[in-house]
């Protein structure tokens, strides 16, 4: 064996044998790290119902002057972005194989792309979101120890909203309700829509605040360049970066409007480690605090009424940096699936250089608590 030989062999066991030098109970504190998990929840993880969507793209091409998109960027972009349609439109044998073959015990469902929550027209919304959440709530029973439900509101009427989401939770045993993007150019921050927030904590369940397409004109002044394609620039606004800030926007203006302090004990949860914000709490404190009239810290609300979850980004450096930030207490397990279909989901988090404690909460424990499974 030559010098470099023996000094990388005497490293090796070197390192090995400092990690293996601890023990609890005749385990190394390596041993009980890497011991795989008891089971893994998954948060965002989407469903799209063929009828519905379709139904919910008729209406909206009636207010384009009855045409549907035809935008060759579009088209470009969505062939990149979308899922097929045989992934994301089951709800059964396809989905719970990949589960299976990704150590996946349950995942919650909530509607993906053409969802009826934005439409405007309120009886057709009404009556697609109801139809969605009873069709879910069915597939649901079919696999009850698989799939659990986040139901889908119809944003053009606050107070119907409300009473599906009491709907949705007491009757079809859902977890809660996702919000995705703003609804008619308007943020959720809005007075109007308060009922859905007071609902949500009358039941305690949490309210998903999702990504969603950003105005045209905002994607135009930030993303759109000459000096990229025109598919870059509808990334750059959507997926790539633009509707994540949009997202983090949509939950730093809720905490600006005061709503947590007109409802403490109010949950949400923000994707794609909290879409920036968690990154940015200490800025947030230290300068638009000061402008506002709240009895608390920025970060303090934050802390106490926002979960994170990763969407599948599972960069371990970022998971770090939010444990350290937030606590694993705030964080839940999610892989955005069909979105992205990662068969590492449960690999990343049980190989994750982080405490079996923290591991166990982000898997698993917390999403029982926060959702009552």
């Amino acid at each position: 064996m030559n010098r470099r030989d023996f000094l990388n062999t005497a490293g090796v066991l070197g390192i090995s044998s400092a990690i293996n030098s601890e023990s609890v109970f005749g385990q190394t504190n390596y041993e009980i790290m890497m011991k795989p998990l008891k089971k893994i929840i998954t948060i965002e993880e989407h469903f799209v119902l063929k009828k519905i969507s379709q139904r919910a793209a008729e209406f909206n091409s009636k207010q384009n002057g009855g045409i549907l998109s035809n935008d060759p960027v579009q088209k470009e972009l969505m062939a990149i972005v979308l899922p097929t349609s045989d992934d994301i439109e089951d709800v059964g044998n396809r989905r719970i194989k990949f589960m299976d073959e990704s150590g996946i015990d349950i995942q919650v469902l909530s509607y993906g792309a053409g969802s009826p929550q934005n439409i405007t027209d309120r009886t057709l919304a009404i009556e697609l979101c109801q139809e969605a959440n009873n069709e879910l709530a069915g597939l649901i029973k079919m696999h009850p120890t698989r799939f659990a439900g986040f139901a889908i509101l119809p944003a053009a009427d606050p107070n119907s909203a409300a009473e599906e989401l009491d709907r949705a939770v007491k009757q079809l045993g859902f977890k809660g309700a996702m919000l995705s993007g703003t609804f008619n150019g308007r943020f959720f921050d809005e007075p109007e829509f308060l009922p859905v927030f007071s609902k949500a904590q009358e039941l305690n369940v949490p309210l998903y605040m999702h990504p969603a397409i950003i105005p045209k004109s905002i994607a135009e002044y930030y993303y759109k360049s000459d000096n990229w394609p025109s598919v870059t620039s509808a990334m750059f606004a959507t997926a790539g970066y633009g509707w994540h800030l949009d997202s983090g926007i949509a939950t730093v203006r809720l905490i600006a409007s005061g709503i947590f302090d007109k409802l403490p004990n109010l949950k949400l949860i923000s994707g794609h480690w909290g879409e920036l914000v968690p990154f940015y709490l200490n800025r947030l404190d230290d300068q638009l605090g000061k402008t506002l009239q709240l009895n608390r810290k920025i970060s303090d609300y934050y802390k106490s009424n926002i979960y994170v979850t990763p969407s599948g980004l599972f960069s371990e450096a970022q998971l770090k940096y939010v444990i350290e930030e937030l606590g694993a207490d705030n964080i839940i397990y999610s892989g955005d699936y069909p979105f992205l279909i990662d068969k590492n989901t449960r690999g990343f988090l049980e190989k994750a250089t982080i405490s079996r404690e923290a591991k166990e909460k982000i898997g698993y424990k917390n999403a029982e608590k926060l959702l009552h499974l």
